[in-house]
């Protein structure tokens, strides 16, 4: 099953459904504007650091935990961890780092995500080749990547909204945030249920994000090839850097 055989809709549809999907893409965009807020901070941060000495080092970082620790606390979204993961060997005393912070059991404070990044190790948290971080890489536009378990990070059933980060022209890493599923659905399905159509919203795999159908539970696939006609779906595809993802209308 590719994205090529997901051919049915793509029709105008109902206004209701495109007024649905705005207030949907209005939603999500409180989590991107978070990723752009961090994307931003590392820029200046790096920027001010090769001024400097013409390198950046870990250190260099440290003042990040405070801009994410002030939008873990204004974000309306209940974000479990946002952060930058930089490129490899883009840092001059470490071959791979994470500056990533997660909401601590007190409320206000926030914890690092400690990962194992030796190379040579059984559990490696090698970040390169997961989604979140090489599709940024390779096509230089945003990603919502999951839901997935994070196995080896925050072990948790999670989208991560990810945004490569450029300076000048140099790929220095992704600036993201993870969003448990519950706290997804939380956001996205009052507005499923506010339509009287069944109504779907699916990732780029075609996996059920949320829902208004018993038909399609959280999880689920949907599964296009099972509709038979022209007119037995249709979809609109959202924007914002969550283009990928479908609101699918079902008859």
């Amino acid at each position: 099953m590719t994205r090529d055989d997901f051919v049915y809709g793509g029709a105008a549809g109902d206004e209701t459904v495109r007024a649905c999907a705005r207030n949907i893409e209005a939603s999500l965009s409180v989590i991107i504007d978070t990723v752009e807020k961090v994307r931003d901070d590392v820029m200046c941060l790096w920027g001010l650091a090769e001024r400097q000495r013409q390198q950046v080092l870990r250190k260099d970082l440290a003042e990040l935990q405070g801009t994410v620790k002030r939008l873990l606390a204004e974000t309306d979204v209940q974000i479990n961890g946002a952060g930058f993961v930089v490129a490899p060997d883009a840092l001059a005393d470490a071959r791979m780092h994470l500056e990533w912070w997660r909401e601590g059991v007190k409320p206000g404070h926030v914890i690092p995500l400690k990962v194992n990044l030796n190379e040579g190790g059984d559990t490696f948290y090698d970040y390169p080749n997961m989604p979140w971080f090489y599709k940024p890489q390779s096509e230089r536009v945003g990603h919502v990547i999951g839901p997935y378990v994070d196995m080896m990070g925050v072990d948790m059933y999670i989208c991560t909204f990810s945004l490569p980060i450029l300076y000048d022209d140099q790929f220095l890493g992704i600036a993201g945030a993870d969003v448990p599923l519950n706290n997804l659905e939380a956001v996205v399905t009052p507005h499923l249920v506010e339509q009287q159509q069944p109504l779907i919203l699916v990732n780029d795999d075609l996996r059920v994000i949320a829902s208004n159908s018993s038909r399609y539970l959280v999880g689920d696939f949907f599964k296009p090839y099972s509709y038979s006609g022209t007119q037995a779906y249709y979809y609109i595809t959202l924007g914002h850097s969550v283009e990928s993802w479908r609101l699918v209308c079902l008859h």
